[in-house]
Protein backbone atom coordinates (compact mmCIF):
# COMPACT_ATOMS: atom_id res chain seq x y z
CA UNK A 1 0.00 0.00 0.00
CA UNK A 2 1.56 3.29 -1.12
CA UNK A 3 0.32 5.85 1.37
CA UNK A 4 1.38 9.43 2.02
CA UNK A 5 2.96 10.35 5.30
CA UNK A 6 0.40 11.13 7.97
CA UNK A 7 1.51 14.73 8.51
CA UNK A 8 1.34 15.54 4.79
CA UNK A 9 -2.10 13.96 4.54
CA UNK A 10 -3.39 15.94 7.53
CA UNK A 11 -2.14 19.18 5.94
CA UNK A 12 -3.79 18.28 2.61
CA UNK A 13 -7.05 17.54 4.44
CA UNK A 14 -6.88 20.95 6.14
CA UNK A 15 -6.81 19.44 9.63
CA UNK A 16 -3.45 21.09 10.44
CA UNK A 17 -1.35 23.68 8.65
CA UNK A 18 2.26 23.40 7.44
CA UNK A 19 3.56 25.45 10.36
CA UNK A 20 1.91 23.12 12.87
CA UNK A 21 3.39 20.10 11.10
CA UNK A 22 6.86 21.66 11.03
CA UNK A 23 6.59 22.53 14.73
CA UNK A 24 5.38 19.02 15.61
CA UNK A 25 8.21 17.41 13.65
CA UNK A 26 10.72 19.64 15.46
CA UNK A 27 9.28 18.80 18.88
CA UNK A 28 9.17 15.10 17.98
CA UNK A 29 12.82 15.19 16.86
CA UNK A 30 14.00 16.99 19.99
CA UNK A 31 11.94 15.41 22.76
CA UNK A 32 9.82 12.54 21.53
CA UNK A 33 11.87 10.84 18.81
CA UNK A 34 10.29 7.42 19.49
CA UNK A 35 6.75 8.79 19.50
CA UNK A 36 4.59 8.63 16.38
CA UNK A 37 3.77 11.96 14.75
CA UNK A 38 0.04 11.51 15.39
CA UNK A 39 0.67 11.28 19.13
CA UNK A 40 2.91 14.36 19.00
CA UNK A 41 0.19 16.31 17.14
CA UNK A 42 -2.31 15.27 19.83
CA UNK A 43 0.06 16.26 22.65
CA UNK A 44 0.41 19.70 21.05
CA UNK A 45 -3.42 19.92 20.81
CA UNK A 46 -3.30 20.34 17.04
CA UNK A 47 -5.69 17.41 16.62
CA UNK A 48 -7.69 15.31 19.05
CA UNK A 49 -7.64 11.54 19.37
CA UNK A 50 -11.01 11.01 17.65
CA UNK A 51 -9.90 13.07 14.65
CA UNK A 52 -6.68 11.06 14.38
CA UNK A 53 -8.49 7.72 14.62
CA UNK A 54 -11.14 8.73 12.09
CA UNK A 55 -8.52 10.05 9.69
CA UNK A 56 -6.29 6.97 9.95
CA UNK A 57 -9.31 4.73 9.46
CA UNK A 58 -10.15 6.56 6.24
CA UNK A 59 -6.54 6.16 5.09
CA UNK A 60 -6.95 2.41 5.55
CA UNK A 61 -10.27 2.46 3.70
CA UNK A 62 -12.37 1.58 6.73
CA UNK A 63 -13.89 3.28 9.73
CA UNK A 64 -11.93 3.96 12.89
CA UNK A 65 -12.82 3.18 16.49
CA UNK A 66 -11.72 4.76 19.75
CA UNK A 67 -11.46 1.73 22.03
CA UNK A 68 -11.51 3.89 25.17
CA UNK A 69 -14.96 5.24 24.30
CA UNK A 70 -16.58 2.37 22.39
CA UNK A 71 -19.07 -0.02 23.92
CA UNK A 72 -17.41 -3.38 23.42
CA UNK A 73 -19.42 -6.61 23.35
CA UNK A 74 -17.72 -9.12 25.67
CA UNK A 75 -19.26 -12.00 23.69
CA UNK A 76 -17.41 -10.73 20.63
CA UNK A 77 -14.13 -10.28 22.53
CA UNK A 78 -14.15 -13.89 23.62
CA UNK A 79 -14.54 -15.31 20.12
CA UNK A 80 -10.73 -15.13 20.12
CA UNK A 81 -8.20 -16.15 22.71
CA UNK A 82 -5.88 -13.62 24.30
CA UNK A 83 -2.92 -15.19 22.49
CA UNK A 84 -4.49 -14.75 19.04
CA UNK A 85 -5.53 -11.17 19.89
CA UNK A 86 -1.99 -10.35 20.98
CA UNK A 87 -0.37 -12.12 18.02
CA UNK A 88 -2.39 -10.19 15.43
CA UNK A 89 -2.82 -6.96 17.44
CA UNK A 90 -6.55 -7.22 16.96
CA UNK A 91 -9.55 -7.40 19.25
CA UNK A 92 -13.16 -8.24 18.37
CA UNK A 93 -15.47 -5.44 19.51
CA UNK A 94 -18.95 -6.41 18.36
CA UNK A 95 -21.19 -7.86 15.69
CA UNK A 96 -22.81 -6.31 12.62
CA UNK A 97 -25.70 -7.86 10.79
CA UNK A 98 -25.83 -7.65 7.00
CA UNK A 99 -29.02 -9.40 5.97
CA UNK A 100 -28.67 -12.95 7.23
CA UNK A 101 -24.92 -12.63 7.68
CA UNK A 102 -23.54 -11.91 11.14
CA UNK A 103 -20.11 -10.28 10.89
CA UNK A 104 -17.54 -10.03 13.63
CA UNK A 105 -16.26 -6.45 13.92
CA UNK A 106 -12.55 -6.54 14.71
CA UNK A 107 -10.43 -3.55 15.72
CA UNK A 108 -6.99 -3.92 14.15
CA UNK A 109 -4.09 -1.55 13.60
CA UNK A 110 -3.44 -2.88 10.08
CA UNK A 111 -6.75 -3.57 8.32
CA UNK A 112 -4.82 -4.73 5.24
CA UNK A 113 -3.29 -7.70 7.12
CA UNK A 114 -5.04 -10.49 5.23
CA UNK A 115 -3.27 -13.24 7.18
CA UNK A 116 -4.67 -11.86 10.45
CA UNK A 117 -8.16 -11.38 9.03
CA UNK A 118 -8.23 -14.86 7.46
CA UNK A 119 -7.01 -16.46 10.68
CA UNK A 120 -9.56 -14.58 12.78
CA UNK A 121 -12.28 -15.58 10.30
CA UNK A 122 -11.26 -19.23 10.54
CA UNK A 123 -10.90 -19.34 14.34
CA UNK A 124 -14.04 -17.35 15.16
CA UNK A 125 -16.23 -18.87 12.46
CA UNK A 126 -17.47 -15.40 11.48
CA UNK A 127 -16.89 -13.21 8.45
CA UNK A 128 -14.67 -10.40 9.68
CA UNK A 129 -15.36 -6.69 9.30
CA UNK A 130 -12.12 -4.82 10.15
CA UNK A 131 -12.09 -1.36 11.70
CA UNK A 132 -8.97 0.66 12.38
CA UNK A 133 -7.73 1.23 15.92
CA UNK A 134 -4.42 2.57 17.15
CA UNK A 135 -1.87 -0.04 18.15
CA UNK A 136 -1.51 1.28 21.71
CA UNK A 137 -5.29 1.33 22.14
CA UNK A 138 -5.50 -2.31 21.06
CA UNK A 139 -2.81 -3.32 23.56
CA UNK A 140 -4.76 -1.54 26.31
CA UNK A 141 -8.07 -3.15 25.25
CA UNK A 142 -6.50 -6.63 25.25
CA UNK A 143 -5.13 -6.07 28.75
CA UNK A 144 -8.45 -4.72 29.96
CA UNK A 145 -10.79 -7.27 28.40
CA UNK A 146 -8.71 -10.42 28.80
CA UNK A 147 -7.16 -9.69 32.20
CA UNK A 148 -8.68 -6.89 34.26
CA UNK A 149 -12.31 -7.06 33.13
CA UNK A 150 -12.35 -10.86 33.31
CA UNK A 151 -11.32 -10.72 36.99
CA UNK A 152 -13.98 -8.09 37.73
CA UNK A 153 -16.77 -10.17 36.19
CA UNK A 154 -15.90 -13.38 38.07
Amino acid sequence: MNRKLLGESLVEAGLINKEQLTHALGVKGQKFHLEKIGKTLMNLNYIDEDTLIEFLGRQWGTSGINLYKAKIDERAVHTLTKNIAEKYKAIPVGFNYHGRTKKLVVAISDPSNLEALDTINFISGYCVEPVFARDEDIRWAIQYHYYYHKRQVV
